[in-house]
């Protein structure tokens, strides 16, 4: 793990936009807090590890598990897959 100027932009960026993320979806998940902010958190953690990471293996270990967050807490295993193959698409 390393970091270098555009990795410490991308953590500032991440560390700053998480809990604006958070606030904004908290009133449609409050009966699902706990598992909200816990789904929140493992995916910070998980963009910063890819932002510091210097070997290509673990960066793309790491960078291939942030959507796997997206399946957590969805109501239709169907509808999350639906979301996490569009996110894939979109992003490569």
């Amino acid at each position: 793990m390393g970091i270098d100027g555009l990795s410490l932009f991308f953590v500032i960026l991440t560390t700053f936009l998480i809990p604006i993320c958070i606030s904004v979806g908290w009133s449609s998940m409050r009966s699902f807090g706990k598992e909200y902010i816990t789904t929140f958190l493992i995916r910070e953690f998980l963009m910063i590890a890819v932002s510091c990471m210097l070997d290509p293996l673990l960066f793309y270990v790491y960078s291939e598990s942030v959507p796997i967050t997206m399946l957590c807490g969805a109501e239709h295993l169907l509808f999350a897959g639906i979301k996490c193959f569009l996110y894939r698409g979109l992003v490569q």
